[in-house]
């Protein structure tokens, strides 16, 4: 079968689609012919090298969606012919899901929604799972909320999630990007040029590395980073904290689910091939890209 590997680190030229022999499901697995996988930050960052693999060469490739063939003796959840979506971390073994077939342990999955193709529900798992759970770690409490990159995938994703909790969301976003975090759910959005006001907000949620906003935080409100590259001093009466993904299907079955109920926008930029996957990453390194890039086994 087909894959998307590198076997050295560097630029989106060591990515190559090579041939890797056909994984067999273990017993609480799911075998998935893939529809498409998402490209993400952090699979860049696994292809320069900032996060090392564990072993060279390596798979990229965190967010999946696509049909189940075959199903191990002690997976009960899904059966073949299922579709479904999941997000699994390659980080400890180099096994990413950018590959024809792909075995997976069955409690990292969910039925995909079934209001959008099951190409574009790729774009769901790891961005929504990490906006989920960004919301859960500040509390049940509701009030007025900033969401520092608020135009991408995550912030898009917290933006839309803190409106449906009774958030009153505030984006700070790129100018051209108002009109389309405003129609996900942003109560008030801000810009470089607009900046959001000082102490204001009960919580800031920064998914864009911008550690200044921790000055838009009333006293005794919280800032949580989703970048831990770039995390502010605490000041004030301020807490901060940082907070990384956890994988977890029956997560993501409720976010499928809200999807279905037209509560939750996948956005799409870019459906390519599997060949293309040095675009796919030069686009995102580029940046300003907006909605999720995508890659199929199937030209």
């Amino acid at each position: 079968m087909r894959a998307v590997t590198f076997d050295r680190y560097g630029p989106p030229e060591v990515l190559t689609v090579a041939e890797r022999n056909m994984p067999r499901p273990g017993p609480h697995d799911i075998l998935v012919r893939v529809a498409a996988v998402a490209v993400n930050p952090v699979d860049v960052a696994v292809r320069r090298g900032d996060i090392p693999s564990p072993v060279l060469p390596a798979t990229v490739g965190w967010d999946v969606s696509g049909t189940v063939v075959e199903a191990g003796p002690r997976a009960t959840r899904f059966r073949p012919g299922d579709h479904v979506i999941a997000a699994r971390s390659p980080l400890s073994t180099g096994a990413g899901v950018s590959a024809e077939f792909v075995a997976l342990d069955e409690s990292l999955a969910a039925h995909a929604p079934v209001n959008v193709p099951l190409e574009h529900a790729a774009a769901l798992p790891l961005a929504a799972l990490t906006a989920e759970q960004a919301l859960a770690q500040v509390g049940p409490e509701c009030g007025r909320l900033l969401v520092a990159g608020a135009g991408g995938a995550v912030g898009g994703f917290v933006v839309q999630l803190a409106a449906l909790r009774g958030w009153r969301p505030g984006a700070l976003a790129r100018a051209g990007d108002a009109a389309t975090v405003a129609a996900l759910g942003a109560c008030e959005v801000f810009s470089d040029s607009d900046a959001p006001p000082g102490a204001a907000f009960d919580v800031v949620i920064d998914a864009a590395g911008r550690p200044e906003t921790v000055a838009a935080v009333r006293e005794g409100g919280r800032y949580l980073s989703l970048t831990p590259f770039a995390v502010p001093e605490p000041e004030r009466s301020v807490t901060v904290d940082i907070y990384g993904v956890r994988t977890d299907g029956s997560m993501l079955g409720t976010l499928a689910r809200t999807v279905d109920a037209g509560h939750l926008t996948l956005r799409i930029a870019h459906l390519l091939p599997f060949e293309d996957a040095q675009k796919a990453h030069a686009l995102l390194e580029a940046g300003g890209t907006r909605g999720k890039i995508l890659l199929t086994p199937v030209d």
